[in-house]
């Protein structure tokens, strides 16, 4: 349950700040993908560590988040090990997500879709 309750916070916040934005997605990949782009044009302040945890990888030489949580949740194991070890990390991170996402949910700041969006 660690890894998928660590992905599903990360995910949870990037679609608050979606929301913030008036937008809703279906799609993991279009949520990174525009979380990534309002953080490049500086609309947001957003950890890209947050963003790249959520990020579907075409190349599945790249083990992401995403692939941790589909392991943890349909794999045959019935214990991660690893998961373990890194739970003070994952709480950490997740603490850290949560915070920046209210910063920017609760801002008082009007966000406009960028326009390559629309």
């Amino acid at each position: 349950m660690i890894p998928e309750a660590e992905y599903y916070t990360l995910y949870y916040c990037a679609l608050a700040i979606l929301l913030k934005f008036g937008i809703t997605s279906r799609s993991q990949r279009c949520t990174a993908v525009f979380l990534k782009s309002v953080k490049d044009k500086g609309l947001i302040d957003y950890e890209d560590e947050f963003i790249d945890r959520i990020t579907v990888h075409r190349d599945k030489e790249e083990k992401s988040d995403v692939d941790k949580r589909e392991e943890a949740r349909y794999g045959p194991l019935t214990r991660i090990e690893d998961a373990i070890l890194q739970y003070d990390l994952m709480i950490t991170i997740c603490k850290r997500a949560i915070e920046q996402c209210e910063e920017i949910v609760y801002s008082n700041k009007k966000f406009k879709i960028p326009e390559e969006f629309l």
